[in-house]
């Protein structure tokens, strides 16, 4: 009995861990996320848009199937698997009766195109490279941050008592994201400001320069590092 079992999960453990079915699921998850996005357009045809949500339950119903062959094949190693238990977590997050009026439970299945990554290399190649900039980021988030709550400080003191963009911190703070951006903020931010203060334009032109300069920092810390780990790889080889 104990054998039959263990033969029925080893071919079962052969099915799921087929290339072509992961391609079988990769496909089902493109073509889910295609009929998600026809569900926002609003079809007035009612037949099309019956038609859309029976797609999308018929595939939340073949992820189910997928993954309830994968508890059985693999037995409790499948929890020790974190693809595994991210995959279980958002077929339930999608799969519970809200899910049904809340589109956006719906798109986390989306998600689990992350766990292929590495059947492409190019992809999993990016993923590397956004995995080792994250430190990087995370400071220049941090500096970028404390320089924009000083200017906005700064902001709030200067110009608050007259526009309204600088009446309090958070309104400062979605200026200075505006100007940092470089949407508009000469004709909508600076020169109504330079109206009233005609030497606002030292404020905006050292925030701007700074912000630049923290940017490009950035940038050259990120090229330095990708150059360095090519160059180690190379040594190594």
């Amino acid at each position: 009995m104990v054998k039959n079992i263990t033969d029925e999960r080893g071919k079962a453990r052969k099915v799921v861990e087929d290339k072509n079915f992961d391609y079988l699921i990769m496909f089902l998850i493109c073509m889910d996320s295609v009929v998600l996005g026809l569900l926002t357009i609003g079809f007035t045809d009612p037949s099309l848009a019956l038609t859309l949500f029976l797609l999308d339950r018929l595939c939340m119903a073949i992820f189910i199937a997928e993954m309830l062959m994968k508890m059985y094949a693999y037995g409790p190693k499948f929890f020790k698997s974190g693809w595994n238990i991210f995959d279980l977590v958002v077929i339930t997050v999608s799969s519970l009766p809200i899910a049904s009026y809340l589109i956006v439970l719906r798109t986390f299945r989306l998600f689990r195109l992350l766990r292929y990554i590495n059947r492409f290399k190019a992809l999993k190649n990016l993923i590397n490279i956004l995995l080792m900039i994250v430190p990087n980021f995370a400071a220049m988030t941090v500096v970028l941050g404390v320089f924009m709550y000083v200017f906005a400080i700064m902001a709030v003191c200067l110009f608050g008592d007259v526009f309204i963009e600088f009446a309090d911190l958070s309104s400062a703070m979605f200026a200075l994201i505006q100007t940092f951006s470089l949407d508009g903020w000469i004709s909508n931010i600076a020169r109504p400001v330079m109206t009233v203060f005609p030497y606002a334009w030292i404020y905006f032109l050292v925030f701007v320069m700074t912000s630049f300069l923290i940017v490009t920092s950035f940038l050259l810390s990120v090229i330095s590092a990708m150059v360095h780990k090519e160059f180690k790889i190379t040594s190594n080889l």
